[in-house]
């Protein structure tokens, strides 16, 4: 009993790479600044505050590049561009 409640916990913990679409500016300095994610479903998330900017593995999923680590309400996500590409790391597939 406790062995299958430990797997259910550790199959919920489990992260996925989910892409989605992210406004950005792009300034003249050659940053790359992300405004907005934008879910699926269309809702966007304004990011109100960057608070930190590397060049960083997502353990959990794979891939690197540059992380974004962002405040959104909240919340503090992890957003990452890799290869041209914008992903946060996601509980659902």
């Amino acid at each position: 009993m406790i062995m299958v409640i430990m797997m259910q916990e550790f199959i919920e913990r489990r992260l996925y790479k989910r892409y989605v679409t992210v406004i950005s500016v792009n300034r003249k300095d050659g940053s790359l600044v992300p405004i907005y994610i934008i879910w699926e479903d269309g809702t966007r998330y304004k990011i109100d505050q960057i608070i930190k900017i590397i060049n960083a593995k997502a353990s959990e999923v794979g891939g690197v590049g540059k992380m974004y680590q962002v405040r959104i309400g909240r919340h503090i996500r992890n957003l990452f561009y890799e290869k041209n590409r914008w992903f946060v790391e996601s509980h659902k597939p």
